[in-house]
């Protein structure tokens, strides 16, 4: 037993030791070490370190010789609180956002913020500065449109620029949401309503001058079709009148006497009403056939 204490304690003080002087990252992990905080000290051109270690695995930690910092391998976000921002029309809007990153370069992450909590007050300070300007260019219906999409491109595109140097790749960045502040809601709402109002007194006014052009266009081509109604009704009165003087004519040709009949009644007719009263002695030749009611006889043929 005595022969195999020094083996068991070596063995222990390397398990031991291993533990300090092994780091084990996992797929969701990536880290950055330095050699005697240099991160990549060397000798005759030959590096001594590696200092990015992105791959899953197990890295050697010398105690006192390295140090050792874990960073998320995994997306990681940030959402802001609200903004008070002005559109292109000067509407004052209450404007959040979050931002989706990730540690791209842990090296050049740990010498430009060397913590989390410093990366994301430069993550907020930037990424805010590219939807300020993006807010500042557009209008707030842009902001809740379709064109929203566009707007936001924008800004991850000149986020991504800016935060790139950090170390830091920017997945994304989204608008949450673009609303009035409470405090100009009613003037808002005031804005609102005159704008209603003057849409409506356009349309009104287009709608009347549409009813007038049609009213006028009616008008006209009932005129036209009154013009030739009194055309066409002149013309068939006139085709009456000579065809009934050519009856007469014909009738006055053949039996005088019938055609005196005829138009003593058709006389009657026109001048006897309930309204009218002749003074007529009795051999007044208007009342002959009134007093003498027979027919004339026609002649023989």
């Amino acid at each position: 037993m005595s022969r195999w204490l020094p083996v068991l304690l070596v063995a222990l003080t390397l398990a031991v030791a291993s533990l300090f002087c092994v780091v084990i990252l996992d797929e969701r992990e990536q880290g950055f070490r330095t050699l005697l905080n240099e991160p990549e000290p060397s000798v005759f051109g030959i590096s001594l370190n590696q200092a990015n270690l992105v791959e899953p695995g197990w890295y050697l930690r010398v105690p006192f010789l390295h140090e050792f910092y874990r960073y998320e391998r995994r997306n990681l976000h940030f959402h802001s609180t609200p903004h008070s921002l002005n559109t292109v029309d000067r509407t004052l809007v209450d404007v959040d956002y979050y931002v989706i990153w990730r540690i791209a370069n842990p090296q050049r992450f740990f010498e430009s913020n060397r913590s989390e909590a410093a990366a994301l007050q430069r993550i907020d300070e930037l990424s805010y500065s590219e939807v300020r300007e993006a807010v500042n260019k557009h209008t707030l219906r842009d902001l809740l449109s379709e064109r929203r999409d566009e707007v936001q491109r924008e800004i991850v595109a000149g986020a991504a620029a800016s935060l790139e140097p950090l170390g830091v790749v920017v997945v994304d960045v989204r608008i949450g949401g673009a609303i009035y502040p409470t405090a100009n809601l009613d003037r808002v709402y005031e804005r609102m309503r005159t704008e209603r109002r003057r849409y409506a007194m356009r349309f009104r006014a287009e709608g009347e001058q549409q009813a007038r052009g049609i009213r006028s266009q009616a008008e006209g081509e009932s005129q036209v079709i009154l013009a030739g109604a009194e055309r066409e009704s002149l013309r068939l009165r006139g085709e009456g009148d000579a065809e009934a003087a050519r009856i007469y004519a014909d009738t006055y040709g053949s039996d005088p006497e019938f055609y005196a009949f005829v138009r003593s009644l058709e006389a009657y007719r026109k001048s006897l009403d309930r309204e009218t009263t002749l003074v007529l002695s009795r051999g007044s030749s208007f009342l002959k056939y009134l007093f003498d009611p027979r027919p004339p006889t026609s002649p023989k043929p």
